[in-house]
């Protein structure tokens, strides 16, 4: 079933919390990508408040430039173009505070019990569900614009996955054991991310934080850290307020990592 784009944006509008956020929701066929999209869309000059989505996209990536699985008709592909009250510095705060955005969307429309594996990526199980992905670009004239581009695998069966990904990747119909109303769905993400982001700019980011740890399944883990200089493998600990995660080696010491990839580790000893 495709996406009821009028029915969105009636969703928007009628609800005030998240018309303060969302002011139009564009629905587009194919693009190369609904985050491609809305940063010409802000090189342009647009405002603030779009939510654009797709049905298919030919060229999605998540972090590091990696090819995000777009295939037409299945899954989410959903991008908010913003132009954020806080500085550039707090926008990298915007990631856990969408993923705990989606993870409350997704629980109050499937019951799933979905978690964050840090910094963006959204589990079941051990398997990847969703992601996101924060970029800024050009700002058109105005206030440096903020794109957070999110994606959910929603109605996918383990067949349609290419076979490269079906060992770490599922979806909300796999997990269900029903497919899933895109729709309805795409409702309940938008509500869950629209108050984590009026929580940030209402400088309540400590208990957006609080929340994001508890659905942080990285937290306490044995992981390797790739960085762009070094990989090495510690034990996180904690996520502070800036969204640094901290790792605890094995001489005890620890590091901050801002940025990084992360692959959690069979435990086989203390870290």
């Amino acid at each position: 079933m495709s996406i009821d784009v009028d029915k969105i944006t009636n969703f928007c509008r009628a609800h005030s919390a998240v018309r303060d956020i969302i002011h139009e929701v564009l629905l587009f066929d194919q693009v190369k990508s609904t985050n491609k999209i809305a940063l010409e869309m802000a090189s342009d000059g647009m405002p603030e408040g779009l939510a654009i989505l797709a049905e298919s996209q030919t060229g999605g990536k998540g972090r590091l430039d990696r090819e995000w699985y777009s295939p037409s008709g299945k899954n989410i592909y959903l991008s908010f173009l913003l132009r954020p009250s806080l500085q550039m510095r707090a926008y990298p705060l915007f990631s856990p505070a969408a993923a705990l955005g989606l993870v409350n969307g997704i629980q109050a429309f499937t019951g799933l019990d979905v978690g964050i594996k840090w910094p963006n990526d959204l589990m079941i199980l051990d398997k990847k569900v969703g992601g996101i992905l924060l970029e800024t670009g050009s700002s058109g004239g105005q206030s440096t614009p903020l794109v957070i581009g999110m994606g959910i695998n929603v109605n996918l069966d383990e067949g349609d996955f290419p076979k490269a990904l079906q060992d770490t990747s599922t979806s909300l119909k796999i997990a269900s054991g029903n497919a899933l109303d895109r729709t309805g769905l795409i409702m309940a993400l938008i509500q869950g991310v629209t108050a984590q982001i009026h929580q940030l700019e209402d400088d309540e980011s400590v208990a957006v934080f609080d929340a994001v740890r508890e659905k942080c399944m990285t937290l306490g883990k044995k992981v390797r850290v790739s960085t762009t200089r070094q990989v090495f493998e510690g034990r996180a600990m904690s996520i502070e307020d800036d969204g640094a995660l901290v790792i605890r080696l094995g001489d005890q010491s620890e590091r901050r990592i801002l940025i990084g990839d992360i692959t959690h580790l069979r435990e086989t000893g203390k870290a």
